[in-house]
């Protein structure tokens, strides 16, 4: 739930156009790619600026952390 919020928000600050374009996008290469992948793909028409790839970076170390059971249960979210 953090993480959905998180993501909400930086689509919002980030001025994304249309959330259901990019949020299923970036939730999904934020659990399963790297930081890099996010920036080249998801986000990569919105300037990041370095305290946002700084809080990304955080949020990825996190969900680093997770089992991958609860990273297919968040990706199964997803598909809902």
């Amino acid at each position: 739930a953090v993480t959905l919020l998180i993501v909400v928000v930086l689509c919002s600050s980030l001025g994304a156009g249309s959330a259901q374009e990019v949020v299923p996008s970036f939730l999904q290469t934020l659990l399963e790619g790297s930081a890099e992948q996010l920036y080249a793909g998801p986000i990569s028409q919105y300037k990041v600026d370095d305290l946002t790839k700084a809080a990304l970076a955080a949020l990825k170390e996190c969900i680093n952390e997770l089992s991958p059971e609860h990273v297919k249960a968040l990706l199964d979210l997803l598909v809902i």
